[in-house]
């Protein structure tokens, strides 16, 4: 590839669009464009790199038994009511027609791949069995953003596999995460295996792949001392309850001018914002209002209160929490008079449960009670795991402090069991002739995303540095000067190079030494070779590794060798 005729040249403008740092070096660099927001076309640069991730995903699911097949984006409606998915997942369905006929753009393929299976699968003997492709995906992303990372139309590996026997997905599934762990350790990331949400009302777990950068969106509660990380939805942690050994003291009425927050309750009070008793209320579907109780200096985490009614929840607003005679900042479970609040029930985290003393509202403007006490001057129906954990818990399964970090959410895998199985009765004999529902697993990666990820996470101020297993090219040939005697050994060594297979990048434009050092630097091949002039005077050439600050001299005669060994290292 010579420079000169590459299809998507270099800019030194940011675009005025760019709100990450992916978007931003990939359009300068170019190995993308934009069209709309989230949709991009690659360019030959992004093509390559794209191409080598994809050989990756490849080699690592065809070691685990997967074969590649490729189905249709384009699917009939009704596959999307057998699922019911045509109303629950509405909002990102692209729809068209063709006559009188619907269809949609798949963001995902059970629909398609579960019918495919059923005509495959009759026997037992006939799985364990994986099918995968690398397709491009289409979702009505509704916070279209970060360049590659959250687009509308974006590449994508979807994996199903089919079981007889959860014991053997299982198994499966834990070889599909050591493929994953492999994928992204080849690209040059290290990626946390992160326990997250099976969907807002499953008991089950998926397991997501997640790389630690502040481009990310996600929130990961991360253990640095054992390497234990989880998302943020399903977190668990410890802390310590700091007046559990206290004695109950006396109920006491307190009438106080103070605003509304935890933070204006502990001031007016003098005390801690843990000594705080907080009362959340929610709007729980089909329910009404309950009331969840944490401590002040915690927050009720709404996905897992949308896990505990296995319903939908949202907070109660101010005209409902009136209806319902409870005065916004004072919400407690003691009413007025010191007996417990009978208008609405009370569920609590279990934060609570061994506290003393605790300060909160009346339901009544400027009046207080201290020294609450659950059990003497409350009850609740139940305690469950409600809080929102934070950097400062301990973790769960060695006791270290825990922090919060920034992730991009690079995969994800997960144990469909039956669910699409039943929407489509697919079933096998079993060994003793009986039928049963075949049990599923998918497992996916964001192909473009991943590329996008790698870009976030390894740059400087200069540009991209590209990890040599997916770089564009391993060597990135400059010429500098018109010499003759310049070009011709520029010529030659660019020759020598495609005989060798060596993937060069060949810059022999008539430009200057710095643009053509910006632009090497912009677009982050592993390593630079300069000829010039000077370099040929004493028989060598300039030799620098992009992620190194200083270059060094090689001999001619050594390069390809030299060359040869730097890629294989």
């Amino acid at each position: 590839m010579r420079y000169s005729t590459i299809f998507g040249k270099t800019k030194h403008e940011v675009p005025h669009d760019a709100n990450s740092k992916n978007a931003e070096l990939l359009t300068k660099a170019g190995f993308i464009d934009k069209l709309s927001s989230g949709i991009y076309s690659l360019l030959p640069l992004g093509i390559r790199v794209l191409q080598k991730i994809n050989t990756i995903i490849r080699e690592e699911m065809n070691a685990v038994g997967g074969q590649e097949i490729l189905m249709p984006a384009l699917q009939p409606i009704e596959i999307w009511d057998q699922t019911g998915r045509n109303k629950t997942m509405d909002e990102i369905l692209y729809r068209t027609k063709a006559g009188d006929k619907e269809f949609v753009f798949g963001p995902s393929h059970e629909e398609t791949v579960t019918p495919l299976a059923k005509k495959q699968i009759q026997s037992y003997k006939d799985m364990p069995l994986s099918v995968y492709q690398l397709q491009t995906k289409f979702r009505n992303e509704p916070r279209a953003k970060s360049g590659l990372i959250r687009g509308r139309e974006f590449g994508m590996k979807d994996m199903y596999s089919f079981h007889a026997t959860e014991e053997d997905l299982d198994n499966y599934y834990k070889k599909v995460m050591e493929a994953y762990l492999n994928v992204y350790s080849r690209c040059g990331l290290d990626a946390y295996v992160l326990q997250a949400s099976g969907g807002a009302f499953s008991d089950k777990y998926s397991h997501e792949f997640s790389i630690k950068t502040e481009a990310g969106e996600d929130t990961m509660i991360l253990c640095e001392a054992c390497k234990f990380a989880q998302n943020l939805e399903v977190a668990e942690g410890k802390y310590d309850n700091p007046s559990s050994d206290e004695e109950e003291k006396e109920l006491t009425k307190v009438e106080v001018k103070r605003g509304k927050t935890v933070k204006d309750n502990a001031k007016a009070h003098n005390c801690e914002d843990w000594r705080i008793l907080k009362s959340v209320v929610y709007m729980v579907e089909e329910e009404g209002p309950v009331g969840v109780l944490i401590r002040g200096d915690f927050n009720v985490n709404e996905y897992k209160a949308e896990k505990y009614f296995q319903k939908r929840v949202r907070p109660a607003t101010s005209e409902e929490l009136k209806k319902y005679d409870l005065v916004e900042g004072f919400i407690s479970p003691v009413a007025e008079d010191g007996t417990p609040l009978k208008s609405i029930p009370f569920v609590a985290d279990h934060s609570i449960a061994k506290m003393k003393n605790f300060v909160t509202g009346a339901n009544k403007m400027s009046l207080d009670w201290a020294n609450v006490n659950i059990g003497r001057d409350f009850e609740v129906k139940d305690f469950a795991d409600f809080v929102e954990v934070k950097s400062g818990f301990n973790c769960p399964k060695c006791g270290k402090q825990l922090t919060e970090a920034k992730a991009v959410e690079a995969g994800n895998i997960f144990k469909l069991g039956t669910k699409f199985s039943k929407d489509f009765d697919l079933t096998f004999t079993d060994s003793d002739g009986k039928q049963k529902l075949v049990i599923m697993g998918c497992y996916g990666i964001g192909n473009t995303r991943l590329l996008a990820t790698v870009v976030e996470v390894s740059n400087d101020e200069n540009g991209i540095i590209w990890p040599k297993s997916i770089a564009p090219f391993h060597v990135h040939l400059i010429q500098l000067g018109e010499d003759e005697e310049v070009s011709s050994m520029a010529e030659k060594l660019y020759e020598t190079m495609l005989k060798k297979k060596i993937e060069v990048l060949f810059d022999e434009r008539n430009a200057r030494a710095g643009e053509k050092f910006n632009d090497a630097d912009l677009i982050g091949i592993p390593l630079r070779i300069v000829i010039s002039k000077r370099t040929l005077e004493e028989n060598c050439v300039e030799w620098k590794i992009r992620n190194e600050k200083e270059a060094q001299k090689v001999a001619l005669d050594d390069v390809i060798t030299k060359v040869e060994d730097f890629i294989k290292a």
